[in-house]
């Protein structure tokens, strides 16, 4: 007795039978359409001058403070780098990875150059959240109030 089936068609596949590919289609949508989970999140827009002037290369890290940082996992530690006008965005064009609410310490490291190398140019000095003085409440009241203006030098 040969225990196994030989199939010469193709019965066995959902594709066969409308009703089975209807439903294979509608579960796919389902699972793939759950949409963004966990706490909202918002978008934000500033911009870091140096001395005045625009700051190009600066990385700006937003450290999330309070009890419920433990629980957000990457979440807490936002973070950009500024473009060549001294502008940053995190999550501006999506609900997905902007910054969720709270307070935050903002930190700040301006990168030599672009390569693996780079060293701070400004030696640390706004690179420990224990001792900045920069704060963001999120969401903020004004989206487009963000604006650090660094010391040239500490």
């Amino acid at each position: 007795m040969n225990t196994f089936q030989n199939y010469n068609s193709f019965d066995f596949l959902p594709l066969s039978n409308p009703i089975r590919l209807l439903v294979l289609l509608s579960a796919g949508c389902f699972v793939g359409c759950g949409g963004v989970q966990g706490p909202p999140r918002y978008a934000l827009e500033g911009e870091v001058r140096i001395g005045g002037d625009a700051a190009e290369r600066v990385i700006v890290q937003l450290n999330l403070e309070g009890s419920e940082a433990a629980k957000v996992g990457n979440d807490r530690y936002p973070s950009a780098l500024t473009d060549e006008k001294g502008k940053f965005s995190i999550g501006k064009n999506s609900s997905s990875l902007g910054v969720i609410e709270g307070e935050y310490v903002v930190t700040f490291s301006w990168l030599s150059g672009p390569e693996l190398s780079a060293t701070d140019r400004l030696k640390g000095a706004f690179a420990d959240p224990g001792k900045s003085k920069y704060r963001v409440k999120v969401p903020l009241v004004d989206p487009k109030s963000l604006m650090f203006d660094l010391p040239a030098s500490k």
